[in-house]
């Protein structure tokens, strides 16, 4: 059966259930049926981000730190300007 998609069905006939799974699930590969070869499929830019931040915990940490506590100073300091005016 060259040149065949095959699905699950058709494999369970054929007894290669768990390579297909395999194949599609853990390698990441998928037969493309017009080019007529397997391709692997591309990561997404989600998945790319959240391994990098799994990598870099620290420095993950430390900028989200760093953002959070600029945001809480400009809110400080424009609460304080408000306060220096009402006087």
């Amino acid at each position: 059966m060259k040149g065949h998609a095959y699905t699950y069905k058709e494999e369970y006939k054929g007894g290669n259930v768990n390579m297909e799974y395999a194949k599609d699930e853990f390698f990441q590969v998928s037969y493309h049926t017009n080019l007529n070869r397997l391709e692997m499929k591309g990561e997404s830019w989600t998945s790319k981000l959240w391994r990098r931040v799994k990598r870099h915990k620290l420095l993950t940490t430390t900028i989200v730190a760093f953002f959070t506590f600029a945001i809480v100073n400009v809110v400080m300091i424009c609460s304080f300007m408000r306060i220096l005016q009402s006087i």
